[in-house]
């Protein structure tokens, strides 16, 4: 049966192999932190050119570096919340058509992504402003009860509501999940693409 760690017992095991790492190890995971580092330059500086700032580096760390860039923005594909959080996903995407530019099919793969995160966040407003109809509905009675009770109108905001927000969060999970797999699949097959 397998033992049960404590948190403690995690990180002093991991501290202890942090410890004997080779130097090849640890020139590994610095060469995959500097590819992170240029990944969220891209992301933060309009002007930065990432696909120049890869070019730099030597070839025979290249595929380390891009590693560590390519993970950064693939993290930062997620579910958006509105049309800003889109565009903002845009530029990921634009960030990765830059390091896989020798690839034909990652245009349409970035496109692919675009789109079902496009048609997630249609869905997802679609499925609020209906949620938020049917809640109001409920309230109405809510509302008129208190009308009664103190004898002039009081309006109750639906989306301030704490059971309001509970469900939709329900609601919002398993839409997610509905979309998730396939958005797992694609951004995986970027990390195929990132030579050993």
């Amino acid at each position: 049966m397998a033992e049960i760690k404590s948190t403690l017992e995690i990180a002093l095991e991991k501290a202890a192999r942090i410890g004997k790492a080779s130097k090849e190890e640890l020139r590994r995971e610095e060469l995959i932190r500097q590819g992170r580092k240029l990944a969220a330059r891209f992301l933060n500086e309009k002007d930065f050119r990432l696909a120049e700032a890869l070019a730099k580096v030597p070839a025979e760390e290249r595929s380390l570096v891009l590693q560590g860039a390519v993970d950064t923005l693939v993290r930062n594909i997620v579910f958006p919340r509105d049309r800003h959080a889109l565009n903002e996903i845009r530029r990921v995407l634009d960030g990765l058509e830059l390091l896989f530019a020798a690839f034909p099919q990652v245009k349409q793969l970035t496109a692919e992504i675009y789109k079902l995160l496009s048609l997630y966040l249609e869905q997802q407003n679609q499925i609020y402003e209906q949620f938020k109809q049917q809640f109001k509905g409920q309230m109405a009675e809510v509302e008129q009860a208190l009308k009664q009770q103190y004898g002039e109108h009081v309006k109750v905001d639906v989306e301030m509501q704490p059971q309001f927000q509970e469900e939709w969060q329900k609601i919002k999970g398993q839409l997610e999940e509905q979309y998730r797999r396939q958005l797992d699949y694609l951004k995986n097959l970027f990390y195929k693409m990132v030579p050993a």
